[in-house]
Order: structure tokens, then C-alpha cells, then sequence
């Protein structure tokens, strides 16, 4: 399990400071099916709900651009288009079912992570009527990326040249803990979903190539209430959620909200590494998001299940809806059933029905 550094206590990093869907290939795009694998390193073991988890995934305004910031600026492995010129777009009619999109087109591409089994699935939808949400760090339904470097020096070099948006106050890597010896920014992406850089200390083990400065990732997701968050992920989901106490931590510093003070809650999807954490926030105003799907600012996060239908119910006994056309799962490319709900705040699962396990297994 994962210690946040925030509390002050000592990084332990879950699958050598990776994050995110248990397969064995470290990315799952939105056309693709998950297919049985062991679990990787660090996972905690799979719920009776939850199995494991998938791709971190930002709906984004352009593609190009969204590639060129988390591939060419930070350095995510991202694969090349299938054909010389721009990607195309697509209409597969059982995925915009699943987004409950019907006559939209869309395109996408996942970049993988050094060290970790999370990729970032970029989507571009067009066809509909489209309206940018770019939140505050403070207001919920607002997501963070948090990539584990070993030089932040190295990693933010490339961001300050080429004018990226940084949030924390003076616009440079901040030093806190003990000795100074951890620091860290916020940025934000062309849309506006927020990417910190973590130079821990000391630099945890990691799986990520010695010649990668990113070592690893998890997710990060402000909420309005931690209770009402957790009757999903707790209660529902059945996460596994060490709950803090409002309090002043260095990340409000990174935010630029000094003076507030942060309830942090940490939890490790089952079935996966993904370390996810969720901040609630008093002393200062958010505003709730709740974008819709196809907005650039809005983020899905893949879950899978071990019975779709099942937590679909609870879901919506929890308040929730099915954001897929007919509220429906759709039937995916290689089978696999999937269907999208929003959480309290805004941020959309993609539910996915893992599939049976292979003979002997």
C-alpha cells in the first residue's frame, strides 16, 4: 500500500512507483479489450467489484497538441500515427455507443508511462457541440496526473520554454520535507487537466528504463465532500480508502491555495497499483465542474469489473447514471461489454466487464 508523502511519512511507491490497468500490456485504448493477466508488482488484491483498473484519460480540444505536450514535452512514449499525415478520426458505432455519442466522430492514442502500467489516453471527439472546462486546482471534479521523476530540474526544462501554464506561485519547482529534499510543480495541458512533477526523496525503485527521468505516476481528483465521495468508491466499489483529517500540507503550497487546508484520502484501486488520491479542500471556494463527456477538460478514469450489470445497479442506486446511448453497456471490438457512468464529481469511469478467466488459471 502507499504512504503519501504528503503526510510527511515515507514514499513507499506501489509497483516500483507505477499506476494503473492490470494486463499485460501497459496501455488499453478505448477500441481495445482487456484480456486476463496476472496482476503486476504492487497491486492490491482484486475486490468482488472492482478488478482492476485502465487507462488515465483526458478529453482533449486537439489531439496534435495534446500529443506534443505529454509526449514531446514530457516525454511519454507515444506510438506513431498508423499512416504518414494526421490521425484520422473514426465512427466505430459500438464505441460512440459506449461514450453515448452517436454521430460523432472521434480520435485518440494512448502514451504510455515510464515505470508504471498506466497509460494516458488522449480523446478528441468531434461532431458535437463542444464547451472547454478548465477548472481550478480547488474546484471538484478537477484532475491530476502526478508523475514521479528523478530530476525535476531535467523534466521542467522543456514546460518553461515552451510557455506551459504553471500553477504553482513563482513558477518553478518548489523544495518542502525533510531537508528540503522533495520537490515539486503543477502545470496544466492545453485543456486545462493539471500535471504535477514529483522529484521524491529518495528516488524509489522503479521498473521505468535507467535512461527515463518519469519513474512512475498516480491520479489525483478534488472532491466537494469525502464522505459522499466515498459512499461511491467505499461503499460501492469497495476501495480500501485511508482517510486523513483536514490539515495544512505542502501540496497547498504546490496548488498556490496557502492559507487553505486539505483533507487528503488515499486508496489503491483493487485488483491494480493505481494509487489514487482525493483532496477536499475548506478555507477557499470551489466550484463543481461535472462536465459533460465530450467536453475538452473532462477526464475518464477505466475500471475494471467483475460483474458489469451488477455494479451498473449500484451505481445508479448511488445516484449515478449510464452515460451510454440507451444506458446500456455496449458491446466493444473482441467482445468486451463497457459502459460509462460519472462519480459524484464529475470524473466518468469506464466500466469494463473483465473478461472470464483462461482455462487453468
Amino acid at each position: 500500500m502507499m504512504t503519501s508523502y504528503w503526510l510527511r511519512t515515507p514514499l513507499v511507491v506501489c509497483a516500483a512507483a507505477g499506476v494503473l490497468l492490470v494486463l499485460a500490456r501497459a496501455e488499453v485504448t478505448v477500441a481495445q479489450a482487456p484480456t486476463p493477466a496476472a496482476a503486476p508488482p504492487g497491486a492490491a488484491p482484486a475486490g468482488e467489484v472492482v478488478v482492476g483498473s485502465g487507462s488515465y484519460s483526458p478529453i482533449v480540444n486537439d489531439l496534435d497538441k495534446a500529443i506534443e505536450f505529454y509526449g514531446g514535452l514530457l516525454g511519454l512514449t507515444v506510438p506513431p500515427p498508423p499512416a504518414p499525415g494526421p490521425r484520422p478520426y473514426g465512427a466505430d458505432p459500438a464505441l460512440l455507443k459506449m461514450f453515448g455519442m452517436p454521430g460523432a466522430q472521434m480520435r485518440y492514442v494512448t502514451a504510455r508511462i515510464p515505470g508504471a502500467t498506466v497509460g494516458v489516453e488522449m480523446v478528441e471527439v468531434k461532431g458535437l457541440d463542444r464547451k472547454a472546462v478548465r477548472p481550478r486546482p480547488q474546484d471538484p471534479g478537477s484532475t491530476t496526473l502526478i508523475l514521479l521523476v528523478r530530476d525535476i530540474d531535467a523534466a521542467f526544462a522543456p514546460l518553461k520554454r515552451a510557455g506551459v501554464s504553471v500553477v504553482t506561485p513563482g513558477g518553478e519547482p518548489l523544495a518542502f520535507g525533510a531537508n528540503n529534499g522533495v520537490r515539486g510543480v503543477i502545470i496544466s495541458d492545453p485543456d486545462g487537466h493539471f500535471v504535477e512533477l514529483l522529484q521524491p526523496n529518495p528516488i524509489p525503485e522503479t521498473t521505468a528504463p535507467a535512461d527515463s527521468n518519469v519513474i512512475g505516476a498516480r491520479v489525483r481528483l478534488t472532491v466537494a465532500d469525502t464522505e459522499q465521495t466515498m459512499k461511491v468508491y467505499r461503499d460501492v466499489l469497495q476501495f480500501q480508502p485511508r482517510i486523513g483529517e483536514f490539515r495544512d500540507i505542502p501540496l497547498l503550497d504546490l496548488m498556490g491555495l496557502k492559507g487553505a487546508q486539505l483533507r487528503l484520502t488515499n486508496a489503491q484501486v483493487p485488483g491494480s497499483p493505481l494509487g489514487l488520491e482525493f483532496i477536499e479542500l475548506k478555507g477557499v471556494t470551489g466550484t463543481p465542474i461535472h462536465p459533460r463527456l465530450q467536453d475538452p477538460g473532462a477526464t475518464r478514469l477505466q475500471l475494471r469489473l467483475r460483474d458489469l450489470d451488477s455494479t451498473i445497479g449500484k451505481l445508479k442506486t448511488a445516484g449515478s447514471t449510464v452515460v451510454s446511448t440507451g444506458g446500456e453497456p455496449a458491446t466493444l471490438n473482441g467482445g468486451i461489454r463497457a459502459a460509462i457512468m460519472p462519480d459524484p464529481n464529475g470524473l466518468f469511469f469506464v466500466l469494463l466487464q473483465a473478461a472470464p478467466p483462461r482455462p487453468n488459471q
